[in-house]
């Protein structure tokens, strides 16, 4: 197979995260265009977590299903490292189709629930959960069918830089509340992703939203949707299925994407969604069966014999099921609803579900700091995922006390990472040029320049390039000469100089003191 170089023509930048590099390209071998995903330098140097990647890559890419993109081809490059091919799709991501339409008609949603489920159902079914199901991540093709993208959190779900630098793995809006609580990930933690998305597209808002990390959790955790929104979009079976995706329990959600599947389409009753509805009934019959049982043992009975088949209460035949421990034990409805016993049994209330009373309760309030933070240059600062404001910020930042990471993040310089030591109130001016290595660059007689197989540009490049502390790779590229490389590690506040000349495929480097 030919190297990506010669393979892959007309690359688009169209994302560059922690994690991964994602490119639009053409793939001359097959005539068409795809979606590469080029993993980054720092991940691949990680022994395990490029076995891992590889190994649940190829697992994914054995999925052939409607709703979920298609891996083409997962590899490794040896100039840019591990890679995935995957579909390139025509149309939009969901966030873009609300941002446009600003809801999405209740056929449409319906569908959308329909096609994110059976995605979900398979991907769960093959042991892979998606983490990071959100309207970003959903692409609307413009034949209006809905597929399920973006496996980095899926196939990269130990990756260190990321478990670091972030209490939480995933979007916050769309965080389940066990998962703010620090919990694993399950299929239910998925459903709850889909369930905001579903009420996002439905009402046009995301419940759970916020200013800032804290209140997003916050609203996750303790908040209940606009009910009244939803249910105005008149489809009952869509109300009830976003309801129980958004249960704050995992165990009252559906037991799996299949099961949810199953009801919403049609093959199974919509009843059987929500786990919840039939505990409460199963107890409250066990307990009326143990009461009965005891009062057949103690009651004065004059040596008379009684029917204690009459003495289980009726339920109508329309009632909801109940477990199969019930079935197993005989119990059936009974028309008559008369006990034969001379006196009156103490009508005895159920025992409330435990998720009923312990699962709303308020996480206690942490002790909170107020923090001014300035920046040279001007910088966009987000906590957690959520963009907090630009510098300089009108206004402190209100955080819990303790150690935090902010991203600062400037046209000029890659997403630089700061720790915030806040314990108590405080002040900080952070300088970016201080968190990075300069790197001035001179090509004879010239060449294509990429950073850690990002295409920065032709030589000359305008600027000095800003690169992170840490192992980097520069790639230069010539129509008539070999490809040259190098690989070093970056010292943040140094200034490298390289003098590269293509056709003896010559790097003169000389380190220097800004």
């Amino acid at each position: 197979m030919k190297p990506l170089a010669q393979r892959l023509t007309h690359r688009t930048l169209i994302s560059h995260g922690d994690m991964s590099a994602a490119y639009r390209a053409r793939d001359t071998a097959l005539d068409r265009d795809v979606f590469l995903k080029l993993l980054h330098p720092h991940m691949a140097a990680e022994p395990d977590l490029r076995a891992r990647f590889e190994r649940e890559a190829r697992a994914a890419a054995r999925l052939d299903h409607p709703q979920l993109v298609r891996i083409y081809e997962v590899g490794e490059d040896p100039d840019e490292g591990p890679f995935m091919l995957l579909e390139w799709v025509e149309g939009m991501t969901l966030r873009a189709a609300i941002a446009r339409e600003g809801t999405l008609g209740v056929a449409e949603v319906r569908r959308l629930g329909e096609s994110m489920l059976s995605a979900l159902a398979e991907l769960h079914d093959a042991g892979i959960l998606h983490r990071d199901v959100k309207p970003d991540n959903i692409l609307r093709r413009n034949d209006g069918a809905f597929k399920l993208t973006d496996f980095s959190l899926a196939l990269l779900a130990d990756a260190p830089k990321l478990t670091h630098h972030q209490a939480v793995v995933g979007t916050p809006a769309y965080l389940a509340p066990e998962l703010a609580r620090g919990k694993a990930p399950s299929q239910q933690t998925d459903l709850f992703a889909l369930g905001v998305a579903l009420f996002e597209a439905a009402t046009g808002s995301n419940p759970f939203s916020a200013d800032s990390l804290l209140e997003s959790l916050r609203r996750v955790r303790e908040v209940e949707p606009d009910w009244a929104a939803l249910n105005a979009v008149g489809d009952a079976n869509l109300t009830m299925l976003v309801r129980v995706c958004l249960e704050k329990e995992p165990n009252d959600r559906p037991a799996s994407a299949r099961a949810a599947l199953e009801a919403f389409s049609g093959q199974a009753p919509m009843r059987t969604l929500s786990r919840r509805s039939r505990r409460p009934l199963a107890l409250s019959i066990a307990v009326l069966v143990a009461i009965v049982s005891v009062a057949i043992l103690f009651w004065p009975h004059s040596g008379r014999q009684l029917n204690t088949s009459s003495l289980v209460p009726a339920m109508p035949q329309d009632s909801n099921p109940v477990s199969a421990s019930m079935d197993s034990a005989g119990l059936r409805p009974q028309q008559d609803t008369t006990a034969i016993v001379e006196q009156p049994v103490e009508p005895v209330k159920p025992r409330p579900q435990v998720a009923d009373t312990v699962v709303r309760k308020v996480v206690a309030a942490v002790d909170t700091v107020e923090w001014m933070l300035d920046t040279t240059p001007w910088a966009h600062v987000s906590l957690g995922g959520v963009e907090i404001g630009t510098t300089p910020l009108s206004n402190p930042l209100r955080i819990s006390a303790g150690l935090h990471t902010i991203v600062l993040r400037n046209p000029a310089y890659p997403p630089i990472q700061v720790a915030l030591d806040a314990r108590a109130n405080g002040r900080q001016t952070i300088k970016l040029p201080e968190y990075v290595e300069h790197v001035a660059l001179e090509v004879e007689p010239w060449g294509e320049v990429y950073l850690d197989n990002e295409l920065l540009g032709t030589t000359p490049l305008p600027t000095l390039l800003r690169v992170l502390p840490g192992e980097h790779r520069l790639r230069v590229t010539h129509p008539n000469f070999p490809p040259v490389s190098k690989q070093w590690r970056a010292t943040a506040g140094d200034t490298l100089r390289y003098a590269v000349n293509m056709s003896n495929s010559e790097f003169v480097v000389a380190r220097e003191v800004p």
